[in-house]
């Protein structure tokens, strides 16, 4: 069995992971990317790009871009969710001079509506829409259930001395004897008022449940909100269960090697669910926490020690084909490493963060004339003398 997540008490905050404004159409996108490496002197012909994608078809036309631009297949450094495989670093690096690596997890995105998380699948009969990243959908689906069944059993209310309180079902209540075991755990410390002695003390309870009379700051908070207290039962909790008020204590679902993914999210999982849109919200995650370590793991490793590297990492934003345009994937450049065989100036020295990112490529031409023609290589390989190839004796 996996050791479940527990409540941390040193939290560790995420930076702002913007999107509006940031997101570059990959066929833009990589020409510069591959314009960047010729300013940072890495030599033509010689840089081998690796990418760390999702397996899932929708991340075909970023591949072929790069196949196109690089002149050559990329090497793949992507497990399922866009993990990346830290353990393909030697492999890439022996395989060219130079190197790139291209990170990123990936969610689908509807122009019409503004949604995030699904996209159509035109290789199904009739119209056929589903979740864009199905491992993601997979990992945070548990969690997003749990979330809303909690909505519906927690209940604000007033009695008829002016007391603003709060019913809780005993499931969720992290009793000092009776511990929440697995599920969700509410953080009673940041909701309820406590007695004289400062413990958390239910005002009644009834066969299920606790309620408690709630903090001023909680009903301040509330408040706020434009919420009008009801009395008798009350109100649902809703969408007022914000991301501080929880957390979740699981034994982790994930068994194979998407425990990874798991793993980067369940920290952050009050924060996804809570989200207008979990899907965008949980790749955000994970692209900012596999940044940090793959850049850890290259740092701390040879295998590409005194030579030319870029790694990017960054959100690919899947949108399928509608009236009569393509499919097409934007790319939201979030951080990048990058370190020069020859010394890495000291602008280089530090993550270029996302701002300055933007910036870096934008800048670069949008023309690349040493791409591939990929046609005509194809060409070429068909008018190639076939070989003669047979078993060795």
């Amino acid at each position: 069995m996996n050791t479940p997540y527990l409540q941390a008490h040193i939290i560790r905050k995420l930076a702002p992971f913007k999107v509006d404004g940031l997101a570059i159409p990959y066929p833009e996108f990589v020409p510069k990317l591959y314009n960047l490496c010729m300013t940072l002197g890495f030599r033509k012909g010689l840089i081998m790009p690796s990418r760390a994608f999702c397996s899932d078809e929708n991340q075909g036309w970023p591949i072929i871009l790069l196949t196109k631009h690089f002149n050559t297949f990329p090497f793949n450094h992507g497990r399922v969710g866009g993990i990346v495989a830290i353990d393909r670093h030697g492999p890439h690096a022996h395989h060219g001079e130079d190197s790139v690596i291209v990170q990123a997890s990936h969610v689908g995105y509807d122009p019409a509506t503004g949604g995030y998380g699904t996209c159509t699948r035109p290789k199904m009969e009739g119209t056929c829409t589903s979740v864009s990243c199905g491992k993601i959908t997979h990992v945070i689906t548990p969690y997003l259930e749990q979330y809303y069944f909690a909505r519906e059993r927690i209940f604000l209310h007033r009695d008829d001395k002016g007391n603003h309180l709060i019913t809780v079902k005993n499931s969720f209540i992290d009793f000092d004897i009776h511990p929440v075991a697995s599920g969700l755990v509410l953080n009673l410390e940041n909701i309820v008022k406590p007695n004289s002695d400062g413990k958390i003390e239910p005002i009644a309870a009834i066969s299920t449940s606790q309620t408690y009379e709630v903090s001023e700051k909680f009903r301040k908070k509330i408040d706020a909100t434009g919420y009008v207290w009801k009395e008798g039962d009350g109100e649902k909790i809703g969408a007022h269960l914000s991301s501080d008020l929880f957390y979740f204590r699981e034994d982790f679902h994930e068994q194979d090697e998407s425990i990874l993914l798991e793993k980067n999210l369940i920290e952050f999982m009050p924060t996804i669910v809570t989200s207008p849109a979990p899907p965008l919200r949980a790749a955000k995650v994970n692209i900012q926490l596999e940044f940090a370590r793959t850049m850890e793991s290259i740092r701390r490793g040879t295998e590409y020690a005194g030579k030319n590297l870029l790694y990017i990492a960054g959100l690919n934003i899947d949108i399928s084909e509608h009236e009569e345009y393509p499919a097409t994937t934007y790319f939201v450049p979030w951080a990048a490493y990058i370190q020069l065989k020859d010394g890495t100036p000291a602008e280089y020295a530090h993550p270029v963060e996302q701002d300055r990112l933007f910036e870096l490529v934008m800048a670069q031409e949008s023309e690349n004339p040493e791409q591939a023609d990929l046609k005509e290589q194809i060409g070429r390989m068909l008018r190639t003398p076939r070989f003669d190839i047979r078993s060795p004796k």
